[in-house]
């Protein structure tokens, strides 16, 4: 789980950043952000593999 955080660029748009403190970090280096608020949410992040080769079959019970 992750924290979600709402960063807010110097022209007043604002934008939800995930990953933790690192993404952050990112962020702030490609964006003009000025401001950067935890919302209290954490997410779940989720990923998949580019090549099918390396990518394992997990049988899920969610649907």
């Amino acid at each position: 789980m992750v924290d979600v955080v709402l960063l807010t660029q110097e022209n007043g748009s604002t934008m939800l950043c995930r990953g933790g403190e690192d993404a952050v970090r990112n962020a702030w280096d490609k964006w003009p952000i000025v401001k950067a608020e935890m919302t209290g949410e954490k997410q779940l992040l989720q990923w998949i593999y580019i090549d099918e080769e390396d990518q394992p079959y997990i049988p899920s019970t969610h649907m």
